[in-house]
Formats: C-alpha cells, sequence, structure tokens
C-alpha cells in the first residue's frame, strides 16, 4: 500500500542519518582523540559557545574568555613588575657579571615555556578525561614530571653554552662557560622544583572551581616563573661567584653528566607519554633558547640605554611575559578545540577561531596601556629614571599592538602546522611562540623606546 511503502522510505532515510551521524561521530572522535565522556564533560568549561551555536552564546564565550583571562593577565602584569623591579634594582650588578643579561630572556622564557606547555598538556587532559582530580594520583601525570625533568635540565645547559657562542660571535663581554652553565642548570633545578608545585596547584584548582584551565594557567605559571627566575639566578650567579675554579669545573662536569644521561633516557625512555614529550619538544625547545638569545643579545647591545631609562629595563620582563600569555591563552584554546572536534585546522578561518582572534585583540588593547600606566606609577614611586607619561604610554600601546597581531599569526599557523604534521601542539606550539614573541617584543620595545627619546 502507498503509505505503507511511504513509511518505509521515510524509515529508510532516517536510518542513512543516523548512520551518517555515527560516522561523523565516530571521525570526529578519532580526529580528537578523545572520548565522548571527555567532550560531555569539558565542552561547558571549554567552548560554550559551541554547545548553542547562535550569537548569544557566542557572545557569552567572548565575555567568559576576556573576563576569565584579562583578569589573569592583570593580575600576572602586576605581579611580574616584581620581577621587572628586581631586574632594573639588580641592575647594577650587571658589570660585575659580564653576559648574565644575554641570559635573562632566555632563562625566564625558558621556565615559562616548559612549564606553562607543561600546564597546558595537564588542560587538555583534564578536558578529555585522560587525568582526573586529585591529579597527584595519575600515571600520565607522573611521566609527564619525568619528561619536564629532562627538559629542565637539557634546555638550560644548551642555553649556557648558546648564550656563550653568541657572545662571542658578536664580540661581547661574557664570563665563562663554567660559570655559564653552573649558573643556568643550578638556577634552573630550584626554580624548576618551585613550579612543578606551583603548576600543579594551579590547575587543579581552576578545574575544581569550574574554570578553564586554558584561560588563567598559562598567565599564573610563566608570570611565577618571571618572578623568582630573575632573584634566583641572580643569587646563584653570586653564589657561583664565590666558588673557587676547580669548584666551578668539577660542579660543570657533574651537571653535564647528568644532563647528558637525563636526556638519552628521556630520548629512549619505555613510557610512551614522557618519551613523545621529550622527542617532540627538545628540537622546538631548541630553536626557542635561540630565538630567546637573540633577545638577550639585544638587552647585551643596548644595555646602557637600558640601565640609563630603568622604567624600559622594569617593563622587559613584563611586556614579553604579556605577549608571550596572550599567545599561550590563544595557543592552548585552539588546541583544545582541535582535540574537541570544533576546528579542523583546515582551509579558511572557522568562527571559533575568529571569536579567540578578537578576544586577543581586545585584551591587547587593554593590557598594553595598562602597562604603561603602572611602569610609570612604579618608576616614579621608586625614583627610576623614566620618560614621560605620554611617551611611555605611546611606546606600550605601538608596540603592544604590533606584537599582538605578530603573536596572532605566529600563534595559528604554528599551531595548525603542527597539527598537520602530526605533533602534539601542547608539546611544541608554546615554546615556539613565547620565544618569538621575547625577540619581537624586547625589539619592539627598544625601538620605539629609541624613536620616542630621539624624537
Amino acid at each position: 500500500m502507498a503509505w505503507q511503502k511511504k513509511l518505509k522510505n521515510r524509515t529508510l532515510r532516517l536510518q542513512q542519518r543516523v548512520v551518517r551521524s555515527m560516522a561523523a561521530l565516530e571521525t570526529a572522535e578519532e580526529v580528537s582523540l578523545l572520548s565522548r565522556a571527555g567532550v560531555d564533560q569539558s565542552i561547558l568549561v571549554a567552548m560554550p559557545s559551541e554547545a548553542n551555536d547562535n550569537f548569544a552564546s557566542a557572545l557569552k564565550n567572548v565575555s567568559k574568555i576576556i573576563k576569565q583571562s584579562f583578569f589573569a593577565l592583570v593580575i600576572c602584569a602586576i605581579t611580574s613588575m616584581a620581577a621587572g623591579f628586581s631586574l632594573a634594582e639588580m641592575s647594577h650588578l650587571l658589570a660585575l657579571y659580564p653576559g648574565l643579561i644575554v641570559l635573562v630572556p632566555g632563562a625566564i622564557d625558558m621556565r615559562g615555556t616548559i612549564f606553562g606547555t607543561f600546564g597546558a598538556r595537564l588542560g587538555t587532559s583534564l578536558h578529555t578525561g585522560e587525568i582526573s582530580p586529585p591529579i597527584a594520583n595519575s600515571g600520565p601525570l607522573r611521566q609527564q614530571m619525568g619528561g619536564v625533568a629532562v627538559q629542565v635540565l637539557s634546555v638550560s645547559m644548551i642555553l649556557a653554552l648558546v648564550v656563550k657562542g653568541f657572545g662571542l660571535a658578536i664580540g661581547l663581554d661574557i664570563m665563562s662557560v663554567y660559570d655559564l652553565v653552573l649558573i643556568s642548570v643550578t638556577s634552573s633545578i630550584f626554580s624548576g622544583f618551585i613550579l612543578l608545585g606551583f603548576t600543579l596547584l594551579v590547575i587543579e584548582k581552576s578545574f575544581r572551581k569550574g574554570w578553564d584551565p586554558d584561560n588563567i594557567s598559562i598567565p599564573f605559571i610563566t608570570v611565577a616563573g618571571d618572578v623568582i627566575t630573575i632573584p634566583i639566578l641572580f643569587g646563584t650567579a653570586i653564589f657561583v661567584s664565590a666558588l673557587s675554579d676547580s669548584a666551578t669545573r668539577i660542579a660543570t662536569f657533574f651537571f653535564v653528566f647528568i644532563t647528558t644521561s637525563a636526556a638519552v633516557y628521556g630520548i629512549g625512555s619505555k613510557h610512551q607519554v614522557a618519551r613523545r614529550i621529550v622527542r617532540q619538544s627538545m628540537p622546538v625547545l631548541i630553536i626557542a633558547t635561540l630565538f630567546s638569545t637573540v633577545a638577550g643579545l639585544f638587552m647585551g647591545i643596548y644595555e646602557e640605554m637600558l640601565v640609563a631609562f630603568s622604567t624600559v629595563l622594569l617593563l622587559i620582563p613584563v611586556f614579553n611575559a604579556v605577549g608571550g600569555n596572550l599567545g599561550g591563552i590563544l595557543s592552548s584554546r585552539l588546541t583544545s578545540a582541535y582535540h574537541l572536534g570544533m576546528i579542523r585546522m583546515e582551509s579558511g578561518l572557522e568562527r571559533e577561531t575568529k571569536v579567540n582572534f578578537g578576544c586577543t585583540l581586545a585584551l591587547a588593547a587593554f593590557l598594553f596601556p595598562t602597562l604603561g600606566i603602572l611602569g610609570y606609577v612604579v618608576s616614579r614611586a621608586f625614583g627610576m629614571d623614566a620618560l614621560g607619561f605620554g611617551d611611555l604610554l605611546t611606546i606600550c600601546l605601538v608596540a603592544g599592538l604590533f606584537t599582538t597581531v605578530l603573536t596572532i599569526i605566529v600563534t595559528y599557523f604554528f599551531t595548525r602546522f603542527f597539527v598537520r604534521v602530526g605533533f602534539d601542539p601542547d608539546n611544541v606550539t608554546i615554546p615556539m611562540i613565547t620565544s618569538v614573541m621575547d625577540v619581537l617584543g624586547t625589539a619592539s620595545l627598544i625601538v620605539a623606546t629609541i624613536a620616542i627619546v630621539s624624537a
């Protein structure tokens, strides 16, 4: 009968739709590398605009990103002033330890990069359900911690050698390679223990409170690295300078042996997570170290000007931290969205990607003028050599927006590239972004200062 045939056709079409939907779901799950339960758990935290695909929910998502990230970034900017202040106040010691200023950007970048990336991986693992609170009892977490330990030792050793090599290449006065290695590795170990505990605390607490770790973890982790790095670096330099030459050389050879052994173990580890972290991240971290050292060379070349205008020296760690944090937040959100199957990283910009771009620009438009105001207030309060208020505000706004646009471009294409070559973006993207932003941020701030001063 006609009605039976019609009903049969409708049933057939419905079955075909169900089959197509299930196939699409399976494909999405395969691409995003997580279970359905992971999506259900994380979607309300990470990407609420996609749960209800309309303009109102998109605005709600933008508001959530800006509120959480702006709050975190402002706190971090204020806190980072402590790092910049300590650098400015200790600037008279730079003459006693030639080349230490070249080591500063790389040391700061390494702390924020390694532990910011560690935080991003933990955030993604929480979203996907691979790790759940309490995270201290997780096997994958212990493997990630092993990978981080290898990174800390290896990169600090490489950083010291790169600083020495680059310094000699351009004719800068640099301390001995033994002193550099001992200062770099020792300060990294002390900083690493502190940042490891801090990272675990921030990630677990934010997730338990219903905050998206992608929005707040990287700024807090990197600013903690900024604050503790400079005092520990100068303190280690003072300690190493008090050692005899023979003690310095013995300690250096010991650290070389430990670092080499750790790197070999990490590369060939039987633990898949730790091995993947080390193998994928180390080439990128080495490249990042080269970029950070270039930023240090800029500071070394213009050391006299930076000491003369101590407000600019105060702002460099803060400026680079904010620029790197903006890129880190963007990268972390894009990575989580990719793992959740909400963006594909194919041709054309998807709506969720554009929303995150807009949020990054909006945050920058508020943050960098705020840095100028904070820098002026702090410099006046403590009697530092400062530029005029208008000049400082102009420098921060122009240099900040310029670096933010570059941050967005670099972040998107790095994330997309590493996705296409099969690397986990959480392991490799943030190191590249933060190191590139160190160079661009430092250079743009110095160039803008020179332009204003000479005008």
